[in-house]
């Protein structure tokens, strides 16, 4: 098996990590604001302002989002200024860069960026499972497209994801290694967010690609070779985290108080978003977020991933990832379940 080429592209992303560290350092610390007392005169919370990383027209944002919109921050006396990415490495790179506050990730993304010298650390979980498929296009041709036999016919495809060392590329890859194929000897090409993937799509420049939502909609004509949703895939990946709501132990230090509002309002989220009869209601609130779909679509898309949602994180969840990011990278991870939490919460 060739492990040389997917361990090289996770070593790129520690370098633009590390680069990442490095211009921190040279900027300095960054300050959201005077943070001031925690409450007013009337107990409730004085209103702060956090910068807080998305990725635009995804659902791996959805729990901020519904946070925003239906006015958890907002209970919790926190005001959003959005930061955009269009890739989970990038929006690594801008929390260690100190250009935000909080971001999204994934504990392998967090593990890498750890080893590279930054300090990031969960202040939730938001996923416990990938809403995406592997989507291919209707003319290329498969003896199977059930798994995991499907994987093996990987190799010699073009396949897009959104970035090296990105939740999109893990997943793929470790899919493929768990069914005993090479993704060494598929051409992996790492593409951007959702209009990015959309267009290399339509355009026929890729044979397939890890269409997470809303892109499976957007798409619409294709053939699925692994649904992760639905549980198809690894076992590792029925217990896992998909992605997190991280900031830094620095941060958590200078205001572990918003930390803590904002755990708060993404567990009051979170807790809202697992109920599917609540879907309609989200999907009115956050439809803003997503140019180009149809509401009821938009409903239907957060019935089906209603189970997914969870802000639970365990020992079992980092066990899960060890095993994935040893079997992708050839390294141990690394780092405790301890280690990724961040310290006002421990």
């Amino acid at each position: 098996m060739n492990s040389q080429r997917p361990t090289s592209s996770w070593l790129a992303t520690a370098a633009a990590l590390t680069l990442a560290l490095t211009v921190a350092a040279c900027n300095g610390d960054s300050d959201p604001g005077d943070e001031g007392a925690a409450t007013g005169p009337d107990g409730e919370p004085n209103p702060v302002t956090i910068r807080f990383t998305v990725f635009p027209g995804a659902l791996a944002s959805m729990g901020v989002y519904i946070a925003d919109a239906l006015g958890h921050f907002e209970e919790e006396g926190v005001e959003i200024e959005y930061v955009t990415v269009g890739t989970g490495s990038s929006a690594m790179a801008v929390l260690l860069a100190g250009e935000t506050d909080f971001t999204i990730s994934d504990i392998t993304g967090v593990a890498t960026a750890r080893q590279a010298g930054g300090e990031p650390v969960f202040v939730s979980a938001q996923y416990h499972g990938f809403g995406a498929a592997v989507a291919c296009r209707p003319d290329v041709q498969f003896t199977t497209t059930a798994y995991p036999g499907s994987m093996r016919e990987l190799e010699g495809k073009t396949i897009g994801i959104t970035a090296p060392g990105s939740a999109t590329d893990t997943y793929l890859r470790y899919s493929m290694i768990a069914a005993g194929a090479d993704p060494g000897q598929a051409e992996i090409v790492p593409i951007g967010g959702v209009p990015q993937l959309l267009s290399a799509y339509t355009a026929g420049s890729v044979d397939c690609l890890v269409a997470y939502q809303p892109l499976q909609h957007l798409i619409e004509d294709y053939q699925s070779v692994v649904n992760w949703e639905t549980g198809e895939g690894p076992a590792e990946f029925g217990d896992y985290v998909f992605n997190g709501i991280i900031t830094t132990e620095s941060y958590d230090s200078d205001h572990s108080e918003i930390v803590a509002r904002v755990q708060q309002a993404m567990q009051q989220t979170i807790e809202f978003a697992r109920d599917p009869d609540n879907a309609e209601e989200i999907a009115a609130a956050t439809l803003q977020f997503f140019e180009g779909l149809e509401e009821d679509v938009l409903a239907q898309i957060m019935r089906d991933s209603a189970e997914t949602f969870g802000y639970e994180f365990t020992e079992a969840h980092v066990g899960n990832a060890a095993t994935v990011y040893q079997a992708i990278t050839g390294n141990e991870l690394g780092i405790t379940y301890a280690d990724l939490i961040a310290p006002s919460l421990r």
